[in-house]
């Protein structure tokens, strides 16, 4: 049983053409979008589910943005147990933590337009929240006094201040941290125990931790992803508990206001419901660079998706050319259900070539320290890069933070250690390195994010570049 306790189901039994997830598994790689897994549920059974190496089953990934639609979850929770009115002011639902200079619109606004991103901001209020944090100043309480150019409810903008005022409401009326409050109403149940959530820098919650962003920052499986988009499909229903009430759960997944024109990609200006996105078929919660939890409710199913790709339209394009066709097709053949499992069993990112042993144009890189001559944003505390011979292969030493920092860079395959990483997410990497005629180059892959690195090393020194850049 995976994580979810959702049973498993070939998807030919389930009415599934499994032809169909191969040729979406195949035409994501020939689209150069970078899948990190997969996983599709029918009828509540999980009936195809893949990581591409180094990505694994058990290993979690930041969402970005996709946390939130956990954090509507714990708003539609917390709405059932009495402890959040959907009609209450920003204002009223703060108490004495809205700010005594507040602006206007946190008395008008009410929860609900926070839910919905229409707070009556023009813009982002994430630009300003961040530089707060940099000054030293509350990142909550500026969003709070930012003025808003429309009436509350009138006009759609994705915002992130919405999101994390609505986490500071979370942590007022439960009095606990957001994930220890829904351990036992929400994680527990879908039977999810590898999470964590990245607080926001600059605020502190209830009992002295950080306070999650809400907005951003959860880190959990593929196989919790799928659990969160099934729980959604089933009205809130697990078993015999109704965890999040029906009816949030249906205005939550219902155009709640109009975004027509405020973005270009179709699947984009479909309607927003209550922090999620319609979509030409279903609904979904989406993160940065490819993650996904989309809920196809006349179809039964969820399909869960973590990547690295700046191309999302054209990921759900993919679904929709691939695999709705394929989950209306009404089932397949038992031979096709092999073939697709054997090739979800043996995806794989592919490694940089090698890493030769004695390469005469690079001998001389070896086993010294190179100054970093161009450095990754978020990472500029690296100083330097080393590559040396070590029991048979080869190691790469990162001087960052005082200190020194290992890990074993892999020949034609992934090898797994911890170096230091960008605040947003955990240090643990897989590295691979080839050796060419002008230098070493080194992939660094945040196999916990959806981020990976390239380490350069030539004769004047060692350039990093992010494949994606991390977002703040």
């Amino acid at each position: 049983m995976i994580e979810g306790m959702l049973p498993r189901s070939t998807p030919s039994a389930a009415g599934v053409d499994a032809q169909g997830v191969r040729d979406f598994v195949r035409a994501a790689t020939d689209s150069g979008l970078e899948l990190h897994s997969l996983m599709i549920v029918r009828g509540g059974a999980v009936v195809a589910q893949g990581w591409w190496e180094p990505y694994t089953p058990d290993g979690t990934a930041l969402v970005y943005s996709l946390s939130k639609m956990l954090t509507s979850t714990a708003v539609g929770i917390a709405v059932g147990e009495g402890l959040v009115d959907l009609d209450a002011t920003v204002s009223e639902a703060l108490g004495d933590q809205a700010p005594a200079r507040a602006a206007p619109w946190v008395h008008r606004a009410r929860v609900r337009d926070l839910l919905a991103m229409s707070s009556g901001h023009e813009s982002d209020g994430l630009e300003a929240m961040m530089a707060a944090v940099v000054a030293g100043h509350d990142p909550l309480a500026t969003f709070l006094t930012l003025p808003a150019e429309h009436a509350p409810g009138e006009v759609f903008t994705y915002n992130q201040g919405c999101t994390l005022t609505l986490a500071a409401i979370l942590a007022r009326v439960t009095g606990e941290r957001l994930l220890d409050w829904l351990r036992p109403r929400l994680l527990e149940p879908l039977g999810i125990d590898r999470i964590a959530w990245t607080p926001m820098p600059g605020l502190t919650g209830p009992t002295g931790a950080g306070l999650e962003q809400g907005f951003s920052g959860a880190q959990v499986t593929t196989a919790a992803i799928a659990a969160l988009g099934e729980l959604w499909r089933r009205e809130g229903r697990w078993g015999e508990e109704q965890l999040v009430p029906r009816d949030y759960l249906e205005a939550a997944r219902s155009t709640q206001v109009d975004n027509v024109g405020r973005h270009t990609e179709p699947d984009w200006q479909r309607g927003y419901g209550f922090q999620v996105w319609r979509s030409r078929h279903g609904y979904r919660g989406d993160g940065a660079f490819g993650q996904l939890c989309l809920v196809l409710p006349e179809q039964e199913a969820v399909v869960a998706v973590t990547a690295q790709t700046e191309l999302m339209q054209r990921e759900l394009d993919l679904v929709w050319e691939h695999l709705l066709p394929a989950l209306e097709s009404g089932g397949g053949t038992a031979q096709a259900d092999e073939a697709l499992e054997r090739e979800l069993a043996a995806l794989r990112l592919e490694p940089p070539p090698r890493l030769v042993r004695r390469p005469e144009s690079v001998v001389g890189l070896l086993d010294v320290d190179h100054r970093v001559v161009e450095s990754a944003p978020l990472l500029g505390r690296v100083e330097s890069v080393r590559i040396s011979r070590r029991d048979g292969g080869f190691v790469m030493t990162w001087r960052a933070d005082g200190a020194d920092h290992e890990t074993p860079v892999g020949v034609g395959a992934w090898l797994r250690g911890e170096l230091p990483s960008p605040w947003s997410f955990p240090p643990a990497v897989a590295v691979a390195g080839e050796a060419g005629a002008d230098g070493i180059r080194v992939r660094v892959v945040y196999v916990e994010s959806p981020h990976a690195l390239t380490v350069t090393i030539t004769g004047d020194g060692a350039r990093m570049s992010w494949v994606t850049q991390p977002l703040r």
